[in-house]
């Protein structure tokens, strides 16, 4: 029998390209793997998770929240070696960077975090990092760096992780006087941070801060308008007209309280139909216009037994500088040292029977007592904050007095 020779030599070479495509499709293979494995693992694969480490950061959590920094230092410098670790490590080094700043190694917190951002700025906590980065850019006087970070952030964290680079870019322009985009990002970054947290507070603080400096400002606003003064017209007169105060007209003119006007005079303001609500539980009074929250302050409010009655009022005739009608005294001047309404009186005009006829949002000869329940009912302020507030408020402006007040609805868009 003849030998197959021609059949034999062609499944010899199939055979042989089988084999050449199997080794090149595993080179491919490790190839990618070791690229995969310099590309998340530059400094080595990750240790395996301790149960040891986690004890030791949440120790080192517990020693933040007491305030022992040193002690946080302390526990968590020898970890460092564990950076490449995914979950441990950008905790371990965000640690340290809040320990070193509190310790007023400022340069330290920033190296730290430079690390940080570098070797987990594609982590699970990029944007966290990121944030804390910036912030500390800027506080070492690198703002165009920062301003870079903050920017990516804007553009391209998820919505509840954005708001510490609108933060950082309202900070920026708050620092270059643009009031109008500081604004802006304060109020966005309201929409995106839990109701209370510190960055909270901070984004209401600077609402507050920048709408305050806008309408007393001579600067033009997109809420603003303009009032050509006519014949017969002052500050009076133009007040009731425009449904506003004059002391907002005079701030935001730069006029005296008596001043002289000319015909043709053109004096800005800014319309608002503002409303007030005290949260009892809090001391806090929220100044509140169509956009939701336009300021936030603090108050007193009455002590045990004289506790400030919740209900709906509103402003009455307001008084400069009042007269104190004491209860079973002699009237008290304005500006005495013993007036305790201090240098603002705004009487609260009950909407309902059974409401106290005697509250009146006022100043303060105690100041140490803001925040706190130490009145007789009345809601009192401090000087620099009860002057401000009587010169954005109208008579009959409405005041809500609740125990507790949805935070939410005054400061999500």
């Amino acid at each position: 029998m003849a030998k197959p020779y021609f059949a034999t030599k062609e499944k010899s070479r199939w055979g042989f390209s089988r084999i050449v495509g199997i080794l090149f499709l595993f080179s491919i293979i490790g190839a990618a793997g070791f690229w995969g494995y310099q590309r998340f693992f530059p400094n080595g694969a990750p240790l395996p998770a301790s149960p040891e480490i986690a004890a030791q950061i949440a120790q080192a959590d517990t020693l933040m929240k007491a305030g022992n920094w040193q002690g946080v230092r302390d526990l968590l410098t020898p970890l460092t070696t564990r950076e490449n670790d995914p979950q441990d490590g950008p905790k371990i080094l965000m640690m340290l960077s809040s320990a070193e700043t509190q310790l007023g190694n400022a340069s330290g917190a920033l190296g730290i975090l430079e690390q940080a951002n570098t070797k987990y700025g594609t982590g699970p906590l990029q944007h966290e990092i990121s944030a804390s980065y910036a912030q500390a850019l800027r506080a070492a006087g690198r703002a165009a760096e920062a301003d870079k970070i903050d920017g990516r952030l804007v553009e391209t964290a998820p919505p509840g992780q954005r708001a510490p680079g609108m933060l950082g870019m309202a900070a920026a322009a708050e620092a270059a006087k643009d009031l109008i985009k500081a604004r802006d990002f304060f109020r966005q970054a309201l929409s995106d941070i839990t109701v209370g947290s510190e960055s909270w507070t901070t984004a209401v603080d600077g609402v507050g801060r920048t709408n305050v400096a806008l309408i007393f400002s001579p600067q033009e606003t997109p809420e603003s308008k303009v009032y050509s003064v006519e014949p017969k017209d002052n500050l009076m007169s133009i007040g009731m007209k425009l449904n506003t105060t004059q002391g907002l007209l005079t701030r935001a003119n730069g006029l005296d309280e008596a001043p002289k006007l000319s015909i043709g005079q053109r004096l800005k303001y800014t319309p608002k139909d503002f409303r007030i609500t005290i949260e009892r539980s809090t001391c806090h009074v929220y100044l509140l216009d169509k956009d939701g929250l336009f300021k936030r302050y603090t108050a007193g409010l009455g002590m045990p037994g004289y506790e400030t009655a919740l209900g709906e009022y509103t402003i009455g005739n307001k008084e400069k500088n009042p007269t104190w009608h004491k209860p079973g005294s002699t009237p008290i001047p304005p500006l005495d040292p013993q007036n305790e309404l201090g240098t603002r009186w705004m009487p609260l005009m009950p909407a309902a029977e059974g409401l106290p006829k005697d509250l009146g949002i006022h100043g303060t000869i105690h100041p140490e007592t803001i925040g706190q329940y130490k009145s007789h009912g009345c809601p009192r302020l401090c000087k620099e904050d009860v002057e401000e507030l009587y010169d954005l408020v109208v008579r009959s402006t409405p005041v809500s007095i609740v125990e507790t007040f949805d935070l939410s609805k005054a400061t999500k868009g």
